[in-house]
This record gives structure tokens, sequence and C-alpha cells, in this order.
């Protein structure tokens, strides 16, 4: 019996240590379900891929939960559009902030060559930093890209 005890636990240290060499904690020792993050990438002015951006957000949501999901918008070029107080989707975008906590980012580079402020965007617009720097960084740190 005393055999057996250290051989589970054993193994149950080389799972920490490899999942520690790893950056990883195995499921079994979380305690609870892994987190997901995903950066959305938009660079688009059509209304119809920014309105499907927005639904893939909200499906996203809807399947994995607000707990276990953080997700960032990045708009920059055309897609900055979407972050402007003149969108037709202010209201949506509101909505995703109030009821899933979204990130809005947009483009500071963008802004610039527009001669954009934070005025001229919506008040839930977040940071405004250049995109390809966060869209880079965020792929650097692990999250998932996607791009409608």
């Amino acid at each position: 019996m005393w055999m057996k005890a250290v051989v589970i636990l054993s193994v149950l240290v080389t799972l920490m240590v490899v999942a520690d060499v790893r950056g990883e904690t195995p499921p079994e020792l979380q305690g609870g379900e892994a987190r997901h993050h995903v950066v959305i990438h938009l660079n688009s002015g059509d209304e119809k891929v920014q309105r499907g951006a927005l639904n893939n957000i909200r499906h996203l949501y809807q399947e994995v939960g607000r707990e276990r999901l953080q997700l960032e918008l990045v708009a920059h070029g055309a897609g900055l559009s979407l972050l402007m107080k003149t969108t037709k989707l202010g209201p949506e975008l509101a909505q995703l902030k109030t009821d899933y906590g979204v990130n809005l980012t947009a483009c500071s580079n963008t802004m610039k060559a527009m001669n954009l402020t934070r005025d001229d965007l919506i008040g839930e617009v977040g940071d405004t930093v250049p995109a390809m720097v966060r869209l880079m960084e965020r792929q650097e740190q692990g999250w998932a890209y996607i791009k409608p």
C-alpha cells in the first residue's frame, strides 16, 4: 500500500513539473475550466462585415460563457468606422460591452492618419494603441486570432 501511494504521488509531481515547464496546468489540477482569450481583428468598413464580427462575438459568448471568455476587438483602417460616434452599430456595441465586457480597441495610428481624437469615438472604446502592436502582443500572449 505504501508503494502504491508513492507511485501515485510521483505521477502527480511529474505531471506538475511537466506542466510547469510547458507553462500550463493540467485540467485535473486546475480546479476549474480553462479561460479562453480571443482577439478579433477588424479592418473592414463594410457594414455587413462589421455586423458579422459583432454576431461572431455574441455567438462566442453565448456558447462559451462570459466567465470563460475574454475578448478584445481591435479595429483599424476602414474598420475604425465601427468605433466612431457616427456608427449605426453603436447600440449593439454598447450592449456587447454591458452584457459581456468586450474590450474595444481603436488603432491610434489610424486615428492620427484620419485626424481623429478620442472625442470622435464611442464611449465604450478602451485603449487607443497601434493595432498591429496590440495584435502582435495578444498573439504572443497566446490569444486566439480571428479575422472575420
